[in-house]
């Protein structure tokens, strides 16, 4: 059932909850751009409230709620939104494939801000900065993005490893010290490679941060932290990664921009010594 229909049809429930169902069907467009505690004062109940009702209706939390929210809009013709697996049609011209993929890029900007928990990702700039290694693994197309967070580590001085031929991520998982931290790209998280890894780390007792897309998958039973971007790519029948690599680099420039944020004199400054390699 949609949510709409769900919110419609108000099915066992309380007063407070069809003042949320109402408050959200005569105001749609608003809600994507709220937070729970928005939604909360402005339908004078408590974000524990809204919780609840989230989970009513099937979704795990508000932030899943506006995306499937947005997605039901984007069907009905409600909102004109871009399709993530492919984005234009053979009949477009090339002034109309270039707006389109501006507006995927801001979409998924858009639509990842809603969905990122940034709790989550201020915990995650946490661990990172007290850990003495990190080593990153990623296989495929998420190998993009995990070479951009190992790239902005190392401008910070963070002892950063990333290994980049497969056959070797395993013995790495093996020989990574007890203090040392991994974290995991995998945005379907069903990768052989990656769970290999994973069960690897697990022996060794290492703790990893799994930065992913759907909210159950074999990566995450044993994470430290997960951090969840929104899963709206196909695996297969899309035209290409765009918006998990526009979503997952969103990521790490929040992550970076915090870990920065942390030591921020000493990184500044780090960044402008004569050595410091220029691009």
């Amino acid at each position: 059932m949609l949510l709409t229909d769900s919110l419609k049809q108000q099915s066992n429930f309380s007063d407070s909850e069809r003042i949320i169902a109402n408050y959200i069907l005569n105001n749609p467009q608003k809600i994507a751009a709220m937070n729970i505690k928005e939604l909360a004062s402005n339908t004078f109940c408590s974000t524990a409230t809204i919780s609840r009702f989230c989970k009513k209706i099937g979704v795990d939390n508000f932030n899943h709620f506006k995306l499937q929210l947005a997605s039901e809009m984007s069907s009905s013709g409600d909102s004109r939104r871009i399709e993530y697996n492919f984005p234009f049609l053979p009949s477009d011209t090339i002034t109309d494939i270039k707006q389109t993929i501006k507006s995927l890029s801001l979409q998924t900007i858009n639509d990842s801000d809603s969905f990122i928990d940034v709790e989550l990702v201020y915990t995650a700039a946490r661990l990172i900065d007290a850990a003495k290694q990190i080593d990153i693994y990623a296989d495929g197309n998420s190998l993009v993005p995990a070479i951009d967070l190992h790239n902005k580590l190392l401008w910070i001085d963070k002892n950063s490893n990333l290994e980049l031929i497969r056959g070797l991520q395993r013995l790495k998982a093996s020989a990574a010290p007890s203090d040392s931290l991994a974290i995991i790209f995998s945005y379907y998280g069903t990768s052989e490679k990656s769970i290999h890894i994973v069960k690897t780390l697990k022996e060794k007792h290492t703790p990893y941060l799994l930065i992913t897309g759907p909210k159950l998958n074999p990566l995450c039973i044993n994470a430290r932290l997960i951090i969840h971007v929104p899963p709206v790519e196909e695996s297969l029948y899309k035209i290409g990664p765009m918006s998990s690599r526009i979503a997952m680099t969103f990521v790490n420039d929040l992550l970076y921009s915090l870990l920065f944020s942390l030591h921020y004199e000493k990184n500044k400054s780090t960044l402008s010594r004569p050595s410091f390699p220029k691009p």
